[in-house]
């Protein structure tokens, strides 16, 4: 089932479930069975650092361990910055109303690579929709499941549908140089050109 997203526009809210559009939807998808000799299925499973010991597929698992070894759970743990500041946590956007005031140009919005596309689908604020149509591209911050995992997230419409897209801001560093170099050309004798064009087999 579908999960939904509660928006407010100019004071009016309405709820709008995501549906998620990925690759697979698009284009289909393909999956390889692999099978033994005798036509039964195959199943994964990885082998230990000792070379004898096969582990099945959910046999391992990912774990917190403090400096002391001692085993610790997600609840335990802080996220902080790189000067060892507590970051703000914010809740899971299905816990909150979104509010769609904050536009963006498409400029802003190209400048953003969409990690994850969902079509929107409900009961959309007519005054709403009228903006997107016209073009008005939306801008929020989105957290799935709340924490500090924030994403900026873009509301906007094509010729029949109203998408949603949570991406990555770019990170684009310009480089040049500090100088530009001159090279002015220099002549060589014409007997240094005819050398030149020699095999030079100290070089191989």
């Amino acid at each position: 089932m579908a999960r939904s997203l509660t928006f407010s526009f100019q004071g009016s809210s309405f709820d709008c479930e995501i549906h998620k559009v990925d690759r697979s939807k698009l284009y289909g998808q393909v999956s390889l069975e692999t099978l033994d000799n005798e036509k039964r299925r195959c199943n994964l499973a990885t082998l230990a650092y000792d070379g004898r010991t096969v582990i099945p597929h959910g046999g391992t698992a990912l774990g917190y361990m403090n400096p002391d070894g001692e085993w610790l759970t997600r609840s335990d743990l802080t996220a902080v910055n790189l000067e060892g500041e507590n970051l703000e946590e914010a809740e899971s956007s299905f816990k909150v109303t979104i509010d769609l005031a904050t536009l963006a140009t498409p400029e802003e919005y190209l400048n953003h690579s969409v990690r994850l596309c969902y079509q929107l689908q409900g009961d959309i604020d007519p005054a709403c929709l009228q903006q997107l149509q016209q073009g008005s591209i939306f801008k929020f911050s989105f957290s799935y499941r709340g924490g500090v995992s924030i994403d900026p997230a873009f509301v906007l419409a094509s010729d029949d549908a109203i998408w949603m897209m949570v991406t990555d801001i770019n990170q684009i560093d310009f480089v040049n140089l500090s100088q530009v170099a001159v090279c002015n050309r220099v002549d060589e004798p014409e007997e240094s050109k005819e050398d030149s064009e020699e095999l030079d087999f100290g070089m191989l």
